[in-house]
């Protein structure tokens, strides 16, 4: 084998390891233990769904809000730690199955109780996450979401939004 087949190994084997790598493994929780951030990035995943365009997953909306929390938005701590427990013991009262287990489909099902006010005490907290998903999926990356400027690059608003980000 000659050095430049080495190399082409070489950056082979880099690509597919970086590939298999975590999607966020440089980027550590501040806020949410890993139960919560599994819990708040399916709720994200419910709002901004990946369907066919960079969803909140991608754009790494959970880490906004993780970063927010630890931060500016500190005040709405406490609101996520009391409430993600309750909608977890609520999904499984009403289905018998975490919500990070649910299908989308059910999960919109259960979520649509939880807006319409059918489970107690919660959709002011679903509305929350509504609005702190939207934050961290549409705003600047200086903010901890959007990585990549995903959603930015989807509405063909780069250009504009470059004289936006700090």
């Amino acid at each position: 084998m000659s050095n430049n087949e080495l190399l082409v190994l070489s950056r082979r084997t880099f690509l597919l390891s970086a590939a298999a790598a975590p999607l966020y493994a440089a980027a550590p929780l501040e806020t949410f233990s890993s139960e919560e951030a599994r819990m708040v990035e399916a709720l994200c995943d419910q709002i901004v769904p990946d369907d066919g365009a960079p969803g909140a997953k991608q754009a790494g909306v959970l880490f906004y809000i993780d970063r927010q929390l630890a931060g500016p938005l500190r005040r709405f701590a406490p609101v996520y730690h009391d409430s993600l427990p309750r909608l977890g013991t609520a999904c499984r009262q009403r289905t018998g199955h975490d919500f990070v287990d649910l299908s989308f489909s059910e999960r919109t099902e259960f979520l649509r109780d939880v807006e319409a006010g059918r489970v107690a005490g919660l959709d002011s907290f679903f509305k929350l996450v509504v609005d702190h998903t939207m934050q961290g999926f549409y705003g600047s990356p200086v903010h901890g979401g959007n990585r990549d400027e995903v959603s930015w690059d989807m509405l063909a608003i780069r250009d504009v939004m470059e004289g936006h980000k700090h």
